[in-house]
């Protein structure tokens, strides 16, 4: 009786350890609706932004996209060798940013969400809350390997998180934490400046200034292997109003090119394959993704090839933008400077 009661102990003790490592392996990340600037250690700077996007579908539910912006503090050299060095220093004092750095995060669903009211939890610390430092220091790290692993100057690689599914996001809004307790998709990218050449791999890297590259023509010519690797622009459009012009660019992401990536996961009949990311998506350079299309996350992505490639003959958003910051669409670059006319060739 004796050991049967011991063993029972152990398998108890056994089974709490490990729940309670499945709990610790989810990291909680707040967004702040009330509040959406923060200054970090007052040398570095975030801004928060989200996008409220639409199907064209009833059969899909409607989406947000939270995005976290941290602004370099590094403004004098852009080269890429002084980039990689200040990306060693950042690794070292935290400090100073040398290149734009978004992390968006993105609840999925295929029917509701749900949504748990946490305040009690958050203010009894009974769940693991990441600072936005941790949140940057995590992304910027990521991002450092995975662009320069690849030209062989690091003796070996620590596994990549460039795209997650341990994050969940918690909303704070007139000082309650709501939880969005479903599947949830994290990206990092880091926002380059210049062009990004054909042969640079780069699945980091967002560059809003490079040549387009469009979709429908590029996988037609079956020319995949030019640009693997890469996130590349498609098409830009140009938002004109007295003189003044906003852009917005649409970009496609040529097959993941780096250590993170299972392609086989759509093959093994699992539901979806969140760490494939979004494949199209539009970018504005001052908010972060405003769009995407999650193909692989409703299975619309053909079983024999990755999200969004050699069967897509075009860019597929699938969604539109509704809102941006709780403001309608129109109304958000109408204050920019932009009228409703000059709206209509993306909405």
């Amino acid at each position: 009786m004796r050991k049967i009661i011991i063993l029972f102990t152990f398998l108890a003790v056994s089974a709490f350890q490990l729940i309670g490592s499945c709990f610790a392996q989810t990291q909680y990340v707040v967004f702040d609706q009330d509040k959406l600037t923060d200054s970090l250690d007052g040398h570095l700077f975030c801004k928060r932004t989200y996008a409220e996007i639409r199907s064209d579908s009833t059969n899909f539910p409607d989406l947000t996209i939270y995005n976290f912006l941290f602004k370099k503090s590094i403004t004098d050299d852009d080269s890429n060798q002084k980039v990689f060095q200040n990306f060693i220093s950042f690794e070292r004092e935290g400090k100073s940013l040398p290149v734009d750095i978004l992390v968006t995060i993105t609840p999925l669903t295929r029917s509701k969400f749900e949504l748990k009211n946490i305040s009690k939890a958050i203010v009894n610390k009974d769940i693991n809350v990441i600072s936005l430092d941790s949140l940057l220091r995590t992304s910027a790290k990521d991002i450092f390997y995975a662009t320069y692993a690849p030209l062989g100057i690091f003796s070996e690689t620590p596994s990549l998180n460039l795209k997650r599914t341990d994050y969940k996001i918690v909303i704070k809004r007139k000082n309650e934490y709501f939880l969005v307790d479903n599947e949830t998709l994290t990206e990092s990218y880091f926002i380059g400046n210049g062009y990004m050449e054909p042969y640079r791999n780069n699945a980091a890297g967002i560059y809003p200034q490079s040549k387009n590259f469009s979709k429908q023509n590029y996988l037609s010519a079956e020319k995949l292997n030019t640009l693997k690797g890469g996130i590349i622009k498609d098409t830009t459009i140009n938002l004109n109003n007295q003189g003044r012009t906003i852009a917005i660019d649409r970009f496609w992401t040529n097959e993941p090119h780096i250590p993170f990536t299972k392609s086989a996961g759509l093959n093994k009949g699992s539901d979806w394959y969140a760490v494939e990311g979004i494949g199209d998506f539009e970018f504005f350079w001052d908010n972060g993704i405003l769009n995407g299309n999650f193909l692989d996350y409703f299975k619309k992505a053909k079983l024999n090839y990755m999200p969004d490639k050699q069967l897509n003959r075009k860019l597929n958003l699938w969604y539109k933008t509704k809102k941006i910051n709780g403001i309608p669409f129109e109304d958000f670059f109408k204050n920019k400077g932009v009228n409703n006319s000059n709206l209509k060739s993306i909405l």
